[in-house]
């Protein structure tokens, strides 16, 4: 089927390589002259496992790149909508471009009916005004994305759900159509129903990660094994295991941007919610406690292992460094950091340039580890062992699998103290305390009381 996609973000640019190895055929719309030029020399902007290697089978092929919406629309039967929804200071996202791209549709408007597609993540309603503002010859279906970034390929061929909400039966089944091959329950519904499934669900987790981390509170405060008790918990099928794992908090463009929204969709249709903002509240003290276990940090060189909000990628929106490290900064700590992949957008956060992933900046450009510009005390470096030689702590904050990876025996060395706070639980405490080092994990930190 050919295919218009308007987007060249995140789930744009994943949502067309991926539909291409369906045997479609796709134009990718991207209005940042930049970002197409890169991408027709087959380099992807962001960092996604799998991505560069999708992209460059097909383009030229199956996939064409463009800047111009009527060269996009050529014989497309559909468009999907991947533009950005970033947040507002209320919560509620900025839909500036979806409308652009919808008034734009409309004025291309051609004879035919288009279906278009609305994978973007947008508050319930908006699917009803995006066809309202269509009018006739345009059926909108909303089909929102469950990527998670890191393994979004593998999310798009395997996923728990495909999810169609539409008013015509006729546009939820050629959308349910895109599909074909990938083994998943299609779950069709209305507008609103889809629009808030997408919601709901992002909100489920944030909240069920935020009670896993009080729990390794408790349980760091007895002086019990906090891994062993969630492990227990997630045996129980009405629960089940994912989502278990304590942290320093969630962060990413997903979480927190989806639960403020949902937050902002309730308050606007007079709907009181009270467990939605305690467990933004007990995200924010999730940081604190990482910043509690370290101690007092005055005159001190803190080493930072991670940068991204998680591994397997470059973001960095709403990541635990972004609120830790100027936190040791403003301390009187000296940090100096490492991350394999997110040290440009990580610097680029820092210093107020902007990271943006689904809106037309790229989020591989920007402030070079070593560039001006950085915070007073803060040091980026290319080597994780540079970054912890010397160091009076190391704060892990990312799971990337190299860390994992390092001796004790080796941490002990390359250090100049011996506190090692792991907020990903990702060395075993025998034997780093076996290496002579003191060993602070998450509901793994026995009788550890944070100040109050």
């Amino acid at each position: 089927m050919p295919i218009a996609v308007a987007g060249a973000g995140y789930v744009g640019l994943t949502t067309a390589a991926c539909l291409c190895e369906l045997g479609h055929q796709v134009t990718l719309l991207e209005i940042d002259v930049e970002r197409v030029a890169r991408l027709k020399r087959g380099e992807s902007p962001i960092f996604e496992p799998g991505l560069d290697a999708l992209l460059q089978r097909h383009l030229g092929r199956a996939l064409k790149v463009t800047t111009d919406l009527s060269e996009a629309l050529d014989g497309a039967e559909m468009l999907i909508a991947c533009v950005g929804t970033p947040p507002t200071a209320s919560g509620a996202p900025n839909l500036s471009a979806l409308w652009r791209l919808l008034g734009d549709l409309r004025r291309q408007r051609r004879s035919g009916e288009l279906t278009v597609v609305v994978k973007s993540t947008v508050p319930p309603g908006t699917n009803r005004r995006a066809q309202q503002r269509l009018g006739a010859g345009f059926a909108v279906v909303s089909n929102p994305e469950f990527l998670r970034e890191g393994t979004a390929i593998h999310d798009f061929f395997h996923p728990d759900r495909i999810v169609v909400g539409a008013a015509q039966p006729a546009a939820a089944r050629q959308v349910a159509a895109l599909y074909r091959g990938i083994d998943a329950p299609v779950v069709v519904t209305g507008w609103e129903e889809a629009e808030l499934i997408k919601y709901a669900s992002n909100a489920f987790l944030a909240v069920k990660l935020s009670f896993t981390n009080e729990v390794a509170a408790v349980a760091d405060s007895l002086g019990a094994d906090g891994l062993t008790v969630l492990r227990g918990v997630g045996l129980d099928r009405r629960i089940g295991p994912h989502f278990l794992a304590p942290g320093p908090g969630y962060g990413g463009s997903c979480l927190p941007k989806d639960l403020a929204a949902l937050r902002w969709t309730a308050r606007r249709r007079r709907v009181r919610l009270d467990l939605l903002p305690a467990a933004e509240r007990a995200n924010r003290r999730q940081r604190q406690r990482m910043l509690a276990k370290l101690g007092p940090v005055a005159g001190k060189r803190i080493a930072v292992w991670g940068l991204a909000f998680k591994a397997g990628t470059d973001d960095v929106r709403e990541s635990p460094a972004l609120e830790i490290i100027p936190a040791l900064l403003a301390q009187g700590a000296r940090v100096v950091a490492h991350d394999p992949e997110a040290r440009r957008t990580f610097a680029a956060a820092l210093t107020g340039a902007g990271v943006q992933r689904e809106g037309s900046a790229s989020a591989s450009t920007g402030v070079p580890p070593s560039g001006a510009g950085l915070p007073g005390g803060f040091t980026l470096v290319d080597e994780m062992w540079e970054a912890a030689r010397g160091a009076d702590a190391l704060l892990v904050l990312t799971e990337w699998p190299e860390y994992a990876a390092a001796p004790p025996e080796a941490i002990r060395t390359a250090l100049a103290g011996d506190l090692v706070v792991d907020a990903r639980n990702l060395f075993d405490p025998e034997a780093m305390a076996a290496a002579g080092l003191r060993y602070r994990g998450v509901g793994r930190d026995r009788g550890f009381h944070p100040p109050a």
